[in-house]
């Protein structure tokens, strides 16, 4: 018998996330995806599109290099806004190019903008969507600015979307993600969840990047844990510290980005002039941390 000790590895899914607009039809106070950049966003440049694209499939390898307990077999591109499903023709090229690679595919979205046009087009590309649901009260969504051209964030419309695209691909996986605010920490939101029956729903304590005006104090929070502790098999929860240099993230410039010590983010430079191992050296990132968040199976 070989005296030589094999590794073991957990396999799992790297995800990776790309903002790739700042535009958005909400106007959340809490928004943190705001780069203030006055470049063009490179969705609308295919060549920029293919070179980022590339640099995120060795992503996936330069982590597999450090970790001797995950090996990342596959690579899921999230994406994220603004709003994602803003630019149609664009967020279409994106997919088309990732495919080539391999990608699973997941997209965020405030749920704004499902339409008959779109649904089938969602519900036939993507393997998760995850909606943002901060409340389903009209007044405090008005309040965190959760509406666009006088029409409210409408959850009963949310619903619908969901089960018609449930009817199309029965294994598409839906996640509710909630930021937990000084407007909706007393809220319930459990009726809703029940009914959606996301495989995860995301609980986020809201991290004041530019505003914290909003901002709460770690009793609210956990108030609000506890009144969901029914549903704590599905909620993940993050507090500031978890999501703190622990993320994957890429903005509208194909830069890798983190929290500055300060408000706002600190930067690399971007993946379509510099490799992924290069842009990673940039910034402050976390890789242990990183490693953590993914549960491992050995």
């Amino acid at each position: 018998m070989s005296n030589i000790e094999m590794t073991t590895y957990a396999t799992k899914e790297l995800v990776v996330n790309w903002h790739i607009t700042e535009a958005c039809n909400y106007k959340c106070d809490y928004c943190f995806a705001k780069w203030n950049s006055n470049t063009k966003e490179i969705l609308h440049s295919i060549s920029k599109i293919e070179a980022v694209l590339t640099q995120i499939e060795c992503i996936r390898h330069l982590f597999n290099t450090k970790s001797n307990k995950i090996l990342f077999e596959n690579l899921r591109l999230n994406l994220v806004g603004g709003e994602t499903f803003l630019y149609e023709k664009q967020l279409r090229n994106i997919i088309s190019l990732s495919k080539k690679y391999g990608f699973k595919l997941s997209a965020i979205t405030n749920g704004s903008l499902f339409n008959s046009d779109n649904i089938e087009f969602i519900a036939q590309n993507f393997s998760s969507i995850g909606i943002s649901v901060d409340s389903l009260n009209k007044d405090t969504n008005l309040m965190i600015g959760r509406s666009s051209k006088k029409k409210v964030f409408d959850y009963q419309e949310t619903l619908l979307a969901i089960n018609q695209m449930r009817e199309i691909n029965p294994n598409l996986d839906f996640k509710i993600n909630t930021v937990v605010n000084k407007l909706n920490f007393s809220e319930n939101l459990s009726d809703f969840i029940q009914q959606v029956k996301p495989r995860k729903w995301k609980v986020f304590k809201l991290l004041p990047i530019y505003s914290d005006k909003l901002e709460i104090q770690d009793h609210e929070f956990y108030s609000f844990i506890k009144t969901h502790a029914h549903l704590s098999e599905i909620m993940s929860i993050e507090n500031n510290d978890d999501m703190t240099e622990s993320y994957l993230m890429i903005d509208p410039l194909g830069r890798f980005f983190q929290n500055g010590i300060e408000r706002g983010y600190n930067y690399s430079s971007p993946l379509c002039e510099v490799s992924a191992d290069f842009a990673l050296k940039q910034i402050n990132f976390d890789t242990n941390k990183f490693i953590s968040r993914y549960k491992r199976i050995i």
